[in-house]
């Protein structure tokens, strides 16, 4: 794991503790029968009953246990021990068979055996990752043929915005292409909850071509890509809530959230 995947760690690590107390992700509710996957999620799911699945960087495994919930045979992985042993600890409070695997995604190969169904990821996902060739490179490995590889996660064009408290509007300030990684200072995550030590992190930038020809380079078919005006979190001031519990900017048609399915060959 090289030093900016250290340091991204050390950031997840504190994050667990923070996430795990925060109304963000109402574990409490989640505990109680409440499912973390919003309709987004469900719709590009579909029937996933029976289905063998493996979530990448499933955080603390809420969504992983939530597909389990559903009748999948499911399987979450991800870099941080720390989100692995909460993951673990409240499989077994809900009493929720699942498996759960501490990996970086893109060494996952080396720690995991086995062909799935399905292999997912969603939101906050490839923004960590460095050689997004490499993370569909592992994603087929892991499907069986015929097998379909569904991500949802923030659209790429998200990189090159950034909110103007001057001009109360988002204004054009990033990059659109990878052009290796940001290194960024955040006191606080995404979530409610106190302020972080680890406040640095480093993400990578990848446009839609890089997820197209990462999927045909790897033996993937695309067969559906979706893009959407909202996005599940609270990402810029000037954002507010729609009736389904996205958040929007009302007036724009900015693209937020982009979904993409592939089947390997």
């Amino acid at each position: 794991m090289n030093e900016f995947m250290e340091e991204n760690k050390k950031n997840w690590n504190e994050r667990v503790g923070i996430h795990k107390k925060s109304e963000f992700y109402d574990v409490e509710g989640f505990l109680k029968g409440k499912s973390s996957l919003g309709r987004l999620e469900l719709e590009e799911l579909g029937d996933i009953k029976g289905k063998k699945m493996l979530h990448l960087q499933c955080h603390f495994g809420m969504d992983t246990l939530s597909l389990a919930r559903m009748g999948a045979d499911a399987t979450g992985a991800d870099f941080s021990d720390k989100a692995i042993e909460l993951a673990k600890e409240l499989a077994e409070k809900a009493g929720i068979k699942a498996k759960f695997i501490c990996s970086n995604v893109l060494e996952l190969d080396k720690h995991l055996e086995g062909e799935f169904d399905v292999v997912y990821a969603s939101y906050g996902v490839f923004c960590w990752i460095p050689d997004l060739n490499r993370w569909f490179e592992v994603a087929s490995h892991f499907l069986k043929p015929g097998g379909e590889l569904i991500i949802l996660d923030g659209h790429p064009s998200n990189n090159l915005y950034e909110y103007s408290e001057s001009k109360k509007e988002l204004e054009i300030i990033g990059s659109y292409f990878n052009n290796g990684p940001q290194r960024f200072v955040e006191d606080y995550t995404y979530t409610d909850g106190d302020k972080m030590e680890n406040t640095v992190e480093y993400e990578w930038s990848h446009p839609i071509s890089e997820f197209i020809n990462s999927a045909i380079n790897n033996g993937l078919r695309v067969t559906s890509f979706k893009e959407y005006p909202f996005i599940g979190y609270f990402k810029y001031p000037n954002m507010v809530k729609n009736d389904e519990d996205y958040w929007v900017i009302e007036g724009t048609d900015i693209p937020f959230t982009f979904s993409m399915k592939c089947v390997k060959e």
